[in-house]
Order: structure tokens, then sequence, then C-alpha cells
């Protein structure tokens, strides 16, 4: 496929399979949604670009339930399908153990380990967290808004 500026970098962009055929006026769905034959989660409405008879949808046309689709009115049996999942959703799991440092959070974020305190004083909404080994020997005091981690 050709692009007009730089091409996708990531994500399954995917022509969805024919439904047309199933379309008979007397119901709204739900259709499967296939790709070569194969079941396909585009995990909600927005994922994808849905045109009964060159006319594209608008998300709220249609819902989107696991490999289905249900529209919003039925489409007649002379009504044409094309659509196309824009892509993956991505779970980008959890990182890997010392690969986030405290210049990776944010600038209300602040982090301390292996440190001795003889009190902590947090400005009001900010977050932060204390990793051990950590010793406290006065007052912790975290104002109303912010969150406070001793791990």
């Amino acid at each position: 496929m050709a692009y007009v500026g730089k091409a996708p970098q990531t994500g399954a962009y995917q022509i969805l399979d024919d439904i047309a055929g199933s379309f008979t006026g007397s119901t709204a769905g739900p259709f499967n949604l296939t790709v070569g034959g194969t079941a396909v989660l585009p995990g909600n409405e927005q994922s994808c670009i849905i045109s009964i008879s060159g006319v594209i949808q608008d998300p709220a046309a249609y819902t989107i339930s696991g490999s289905q689709i249900t529209f919003s009115s039925n489409p007649a049996s002379s009504d044409t399908f094309f659509g196309t999942v824009l892509g993956n959703t991505f779970d980008i799991g959890t990182p890997t153990d010392s690969t986030v440092t405290a210049g990776s959070l944010s600038s209300t974020f602040f982090v301390k380990n292996s440190q001795t305190w003889s009190s902590i004083s947090m400005s009001g909404s900010n977050n932060g967290a204390l990793v051990g080994p950590v010793t406290v020997s006065g007052t912790i005091t975290i104002p109303s808004g912010s969150t406070f981690v001793i791990l």
C-alpha cells in the first residue's frame, strides 16, 4: 500500500471482510467482523472506519462488542460494506527492573532511597515515594491532595 508521508510504524491496519451479504434490511446485527475469515477484536468504535454504501459512518452509528458490530439502524439488503480496523491497542507491559529513573517521572513526583531523614514535609499536591532502606526519625507531613508511598 502506498502512503503520502511517513508510513505507519506500528499497528495492524486491516481491511475487514465484506459483511454486506448478511444485510437483509430487517436486522441491525450483530454481524461478525473478520479478516481473512478470522475473527478480529477492534477494541472500540473509534478504532474502525466503517462505510455503508460509500458513506463513512460516525462511530455513534454502530457499536462493537468483541468481534461483532451492531448498527443503530438496519442496513438495507442493497447496501455495500467496507471497513478498516485502524490498528491494535498495545499493552506496553511492565518496565523491566531498574529501567525507570526519577528523571522519567513527573516533576511533581520525587524519589529518595537509602536515606536517613529527621523529618519530611511535602508541598501541596505532590506525590512521592521513599524506597528503602530509609530511616525517618521525626515526622512526615503529607498535605491533602498528595500521595506518599514508602516501599
